[in-house]
């Protein structure tokens, strides 16, 4: 088979969409003049601005739907890009239905939410294995290249107008010196699993207290929840919550010597542009670690740990 126009589709999460990327690596090269498309969330597409990886994205927003009219709709545009192949990274019966409708001769995915509906299909096995998230879509992948055994590989790549907007940024709230400031992501979409957001709180003003500067990551969700904390923030410490664009984070992430977060989307942002992470869970989280740990080295996982652990991990850290 060799597909000239390829719909890649995956619909959820930023971390969830990062672990794709790999797969969509490995179609790229597999088929490398084949245009290919990406599927994904509204929000999301400014995060990818500039990959070499896909000629063009579609985008689905919060209200898409999920019954038979919003699958009709989909059919309708997906036909008209007249796609010959398709993978559903994250099945849903509504892409699953859009596919099938919109006449795409292959359609891959997993075997779930009508999957019957598939050409090619795979059994989701997540349950029963102890494979990284990234190596299950490589597998996804395989259904359309052929080819298996191949080491999952994450990277962004910040432009350099995004470089200097994040450059511009920092300089603006004093980092001007050689020494790269320590980034502090303390969110996350599932509190259950993380470390208590007081506790990143602390380490950041004890860092800064200890000479090194920190920055405070978040988004324009976070901007309420910083509310109760900024007025505790040590002098050091500079609070970009809500400041930084999907589209400059990769860029911002490189600048900065090392991210410290909970399991959670800029992580895998960090490690796609080759800076360190430390990474803390809640015990709760521990088993599902070895499938979301982010890709590369130079990262080190804690679970449930104090500040002391922390303050002297980043005094190990080269960064």
């Amino acid at each position: 088979m060799n597909p000239q126009n390829i719909l890649l589709i995956r619909t959820d999460r930023m971390g969830d969409l990062l672990m794709t990327l790999p797969a969509a690596r490995s179609i790229r090269n597999r088929f490398p003049h084949a245009r290919i498309s990406l599927l994904l969330q509204e929000e999301l597409k400014a995060l990818l601005t500039g990959d070499p990886d896909f000629n063009t994205f579609l985008t689905c927003g919060p209200r898409e739907g999920q019954g038979t009219f919003a699958s009709l709709r989909w059919a309708k545009r997906l036909k008209s890009q007249r796609f010959d192949a398709v993978v559903v990274f994250n099945p849903t019966r509504l892409f699953h239905l859009a596919s099938f409708l919109a006449g795409i001769p292959f359609r891959a995915g997993y075997r779930r939410k009508w999957g019957f509906l598939l050409t090619r299909s795979i059994p989701d096995t997540k349950a029963s294995r102890d494979l990284h998230e990234s190596e299950y879509q490589m597998e996804v992948a395989s259904l359309l290249t052929g080819e298996t055994n191949v080491a999952p590989k994450l990277r962004l790549f910040p432009s350099e107008v995004s470089c200097a907007q994040a450059q511009a940024l920092l300089k603006s709230k004093g980092f001007s010196g050689s020494r790269r400031p320590v980034a502090i992501h303390p969110w996350t979409s599932n509190p259950a699993k993380g470390w208590p957001v007081d506790s990143f709180f602390e380490t950041a003003n004890r860092l800064s207290g200890a000479g090194r500067p920190v920055v405070i990551l978040g988004g324009r969700m976070e901007v309420p929840l910083m509310g109760a904390f900024r007025g505790r923030l040590g002098r050091g410490v500079v609070d970009l919550v809500g400041q930084v664009p999907l589209e400059i984070l990769p860029a911002l992430l490189k600048q900065v010597g090392l991210l410290i977060s909970n399991d959670s989307g800029p992580v895998h942002v960090a490690a796609s542009v080759q800076t360190p992470t430390i990474v803390v869970a809640s015990k709760s989280h521990a088993p599902l670690i070895a499938r979301w740990k982010p890709l590369g080295a130079g990262h080190r996982f804690f679970i449930s740990p104090t500040p002391e652990e922390l303050l002297l991990a980043v005094s190990r850290c080269a960064c």
